[in-house]
């Protein structure tokens, strides 16, 4: 078990989301940075869609009520390991990347990240450990159901650790290394690669140019659902009555007040603003680390320069599982 002693706004269960299920009016939810999830479950051994926690804020504090293995990713926290009063650290940093031990008994801090809004993931060998809700341990927010009791964590709960598999308890510390060569996480570059959308050819040139050569700025009025943003505003070349349509996680509606909104993983299913482009899967996850007041840009890539960046991301994990040598 782990207990939550201190908890931080937002702080929730995550896995890699539902899929399949968006015909239903079911999001995907899932960890926003899910490569970074996927390689700390490569990394310690677990299934690569385990659950982990998703830290959207900080200061928080857990208690390993059994001798545990976790990687950080994402934002640095500067965690501290800590002895079992909390009084004293142990160690006082635990790199991101990196398999850490941490004794039954002990107390992992977490510190505020550097800017508010910036996420971490928690990766922990067994995964967490909570029931599974329509094919995910995914929390979903919006409409309160998996996770932990379908809401973000607060002190005293306690989290289930799974079962530690076989190549997880026996590899860590093979040849290959893992335990002293860890995982260098690409910082986001703020520059999302992006399609035009199914309404494109719908605003004007002026818009065209702008969503493409202007910079803009994240918004407060941003989570997990979506991210508002602030800039020039994006015009229709007439008004227009619209149906509303399926969307996923980083489609671009252009709501009546022409600031766009990004929509990100506990996203709506359907919707009626036009979409005046998508952000590539590929370059989904640095939507975790667009806190508010981040300036970005968007640049314009084609269907098959996305497709290509979707594989070579799928590769670069397949390449990880290979060299850390997990049998398949």
């Amino acid at each position: 078990m782990i207990e939550v002693l201190r908890a931080s706004p937002m702080l929730t269960v995550q896995d890699t989301g539902r899929v399949g299920l968006r015909h239903l009016g079911i999001p995907m939810a899932g960890m926003m940075d899910a490569p970074a999830l996927m390689a700390a479950n490569l990394l310690l051994g677990n299934p690569i869609g385990a659950a982990g926690l998703e830290v959207s804020f900080g200061p928080c504090w857990f208690k390993a009520h059994q001798a545990i293995q976790i990687v950080l990713m994402g934002t640095d926290m500067r965690v501290q390991l800590m002895t079992p009063d909390g009084k004293h650290s142990i160690r006082d940093y635990l790199a991101p990347g990196f398999i850490h031990d941490i004794p039954a008994g002990h107390r992992i801090h977490c510190q505020a990240t550097a800017e508010p809004g910036q996420r971490s993931c928690i990766a922990v060998a067994g995964g967490i450990d909570v029931p599974m809700a329509l094919g995910s341990r995914s929390t979903d927010l919006n409409s309160g159901f998996g996770g932990y009791q379908g809401r973000t964590l607060r002190a005293g709960d306690m989290l289930p650790v799974g079962t530690i598999s076989q190549q997880s308890a026996n590899s860590p510390q093979s040849a290959k290394g893992t335990r002293s060569h860890g995982i260098r996480q690409a910082p986001a570059t703020m520059t999302l690669r992006t399609v035009p959308g199914t309404d494109y050819d719908a605003f004007t040139d002026r818009s065209h140019s702008a969503l493409w050569h202007t910079e803009w700025q994240v918004t407060p009025l941003s989570n997990r659902t979506g991210l508002r943003l602030n800039g020039e505003r994006l015009k229709l070349l007439q008004p227009q009555v619209r149906p509303s349509s399926g969307v996923v996680p980083g489609v671009i509606q252009v709501p009546p007040d022409g600031q766009p909104i990004v929509l990100a993983s506990d996203g709506q299913t359907t919707g009626g603003y036009p979409h005046i482009a998508s952000v590539v899967t590929a370059d989904l996850w640095q939507l975790a680390y667009l806190s508010p007041g981040t300036v970005i840009n968007f640049m314009q890539v084609s269907l098959d320069d996305a497709r290509a960046l979707a594989a070579a991301q799928t590769l670069k994990l397949n390449q990880l599982e290979l060299w850390l040598g997990w049998p398949t």
